[in-house]
């Protein structure tokens, strides 16, 4: 089947994702809040989201033995069933247990996405385009999902969730099955140290962004008082945001140096966001921050997708490999962090300590563009 024909499927599985995601895993804190969790449970929900990634090297290799495609609908599958799983639960601990497996299961597809969108397309607008189709699907799941959730509970959303997630799963059976490179045809990333220079420039900014997770949901639940239905609206608005700035990021992109100067503006956009949320005071501040959230998110994850797929001599999925291990690893220990840091400061410092980190990010980046452009745009 040509690459033409598969955008149909390619915007459905897409879709079906993001509208699982915004029913379900958007509201992952915000439940656990209304359960009764602690902070520190919260930062163990931050870490869980990124365990995973952890892995990545793992699924990077098995691609070239299984295929992606086979990972992938397995992955969708198993996130699917915990997804259901977690519908039956009204504690705490056991909901934090699905939704560990859920995450695990879910970030194989992480790893192995851009490769299958560089084989099969080979353009990154193909990125941007199923990127708005799934924030499509995400803002409207999102907007409506805490009304649902105020009115009849999270179980009918989570139900949906999972079928949606079987849905995208099925998706999948069309595409051809790609593999990664073969294990000699390339050395790995991280023997390369202006590589390594940007991941640690990345390691900065990104314990700002994920030292505010356990923050977010406390500030709106129990600080401001906000119901599921407010705080689905600013999801939605997250996610708006997220698709308008996607296609922009896509269409920006013209190589790596640019990539990093991409990932300065949503730095920025992401130190607005804390700023935001450290002056909150009612809806409309939330509101603002999930705007910015969205510039902000877009500009990361387009960006690496860019630049794992855009420098030569390395293999695609490896360099996701690699950023999604180090993600991995700071994910596990940043969301902890800012939970320990309510408890010894206060959730509003919280915000502004973490604002101080993407500014070092921000900085940082320029140390990054002129070794960048360089090696990579001669």
């Amino acid at each position: 089947m040509k690459a033409k024909e598969l955008l149909k499927f390619e915007f459905l599985s897409q879709g079906s994702i993001g509208a699982a995601e915004g029913l379900a895993e958007a509201f992952f804190g915000v439940i656990l809040t209304r359960m009764g969790a602690s902070a520190f449970m919260l930062g163990l929900l931050g870490s869980s989201a990124y365990v995973s990634n952890l892995f990545s090297p793992f699924w990077a290799k098995g691609s070239r033995k299984a295929g992606a495609k086979k990972l992938v609908i397995l992955s969708l599958i198993l996130a699917s069933l915990f997804i259901a799983l977690s519908a039956f639960t009204e504690s705490v601990v056991p909901f934090l247990i699905f939704v560990f497996l859920y995450y695990i299961a879910y970030g194989v597809r992480e790893v192995l996405y851009p490769l299958i969108v560089e084989r099969v397309y080979g353009y990154l607008e193909a990125l941007g385009h199923a990127e708005v189709a799934y924030t499509i699907a995400y803002t409207a799941a999102a907007g409506v999902a805490g009304y649902v959730m105020d009115s009849w509970g999270y179980r009918i959303a989570f139900f949906t969730a999972s079928l949606l997630l079987l849905l995208a799963a099925l998706s999948r059976l069309p595409f051809p099955d790609v593999k990664g490179d073969a294990e000699e045809k390339a050395e790995p990333p991280y023997s390369d140290k202006l590589i390594l220079r940007m991941v640690a420039m990345f390691m900065v900014a990104g314990t700002g962004m994920l030292m505010m997770l356990p923050a977010i949901p406390i500030l709106e639940v129990r600080a401001l008082g906000l119901s599921n239905g407010v705080i689905g609206i600013a999801i939605a608005l997250n996610s708006l945001s997220y698709v308008l700035f996607s296609e922009l990021w896509s269409r920006l992109i013209k190589g790596p140096s640019h990539v990093v100067r991409v990932f300065q503006a949503g730095f920025t956009a992401l130190f607005l966001m804390a700023l935001t949320y450290y002056l909150s005071s009612s809806a409309l501040y939330i509101y603002l921050a999930g705007v910015l959230c969205g510039l902000g998110g877009s500009a990361v994850s387009i960006g690496w997708q860019a630049f794992s797929m855009g420098v030569p001599d390395y293999r695609t999925e490896d360099l996701s490999a690699l950023h999604l291990t180090t993600c991995g690893i700071r994910d596990l220990y940043a969301p902890i962090l800012g939970a320990a840091l309510i408890d010894w400061l206060s959730l509003r410092e919280t915000f502004l300590l973490a604002g101080l980190l993407l500014i070092g990010g921000i900085l940082s980046a320029e140390s990054v563009i002129r070794p960048l452009r360089e090696e990579f745009e001669l």
